[in-house]
């Protein structure tokens, strides 16, 4: 729906607004001297005078609440955390997604240090990755490891930055934790959840849709974001991730 409301604000040619304060102040105040002169006949229409200008400014700040991320996020129940944006809503249709994200590439782990912007993390409990994968030139990182002790392990990894949203994970409230990783605050979340991609214009790519496996853990350090995801308890994930280096 945000998609397709962004494509329909950039097709609609709307004039610019004036200033409506003194517009509605002077017909208020015209209501009012003429009020003042005619019996209360016309009482009904200052009224609807008045409950229109106030539908005016309620649907106003609407305009300017549904604007903004700070806004979406109240409306629709959304939480924000270490790049990851968390809906307590029903995602995409899983079978319409491919679970791939974009520009998706293997490569060794020399290559996709010096191709990411952000320094990537290993975590000593799990040495080093089997597989490699770079998306979106370099934007996110994936450590896949096929043989852990846990089973098959995925560690996303991305720059950690307050001002960018890197995935949508549709979740229920009643799954998620507050945790404590190396002093800092985290987030575990139980159960398979709908994950999907945002890229970097802010458009979630619903091609990358998938259904996460077993439990997921989130984190951040000052430069990087991470999420572990497997069928791994909550006491092993944070000791693997403890030890990210």
């Amino acid at each position: 729906m945000e998609s397709e409301l962004r494509t329909l604000g950039r097709e609609l040619e709307v004039p610019p607004a004036g200033d409506l304060t003194a517009a509605v102040r002077q017909r208020l105040e015209g209501q009012a001297d003429r009020r003042r002169h005619v019996p209360a006949v016309r009482t009904g229409g200052f009224r609807r005078l008045a409950w229109r200008a106030a539908l005016a400014v309620v649907a106003a700040f609407l305009v300017v609440l549904i604007a903004t991320p700070q806004g979406r996020a109240v409306v629709s129940h959304v939480l924000r955390f270490a790049g990851v944006e968390l809906r307590q809503e029903p995602g995409p249709v899983r079978s319409h997604g491919s679970g791939v994200l974009p520009g998706e590439r293997p490569m060794s782990l020399e290559e996709a240090r010096h191709l990411a912007s952000f320094p990537i993390l290993v975590p000593t409990a799990l040495g080093r990755p089997g597989t490699v994968v770079v998306s979106d030139g370099g934007r996110v990182v994936s450590l896949i490891y096929h043989r852990a002790p846990y089973g098959l392990l995925r560690l996303d990894e991305f720059a950690g930055r307050v001002d960018q949203i890197y995935f949508e994970k549709f979740f229920n409230p009643a799954d998620m934790t507050r945790v404590e990783v190396n002093g800092v605050q985290g987030l575990w979340i139980k159960g398979p959840q709908v994950l999907v991609y945002v890229t970097r214009d802010g458009m979630t790519a619903t091609s990358s849709a998938r259904l996460t496996a077993g439990n997921t853990l989130i984190w951040e350090t000052r430069q990087v974001a991470l999420r572990l995801e497997g069928n791994i308890g909550r006491a092993a994930a944070l000791a693997i991730a403890s030890s990210a280096r």
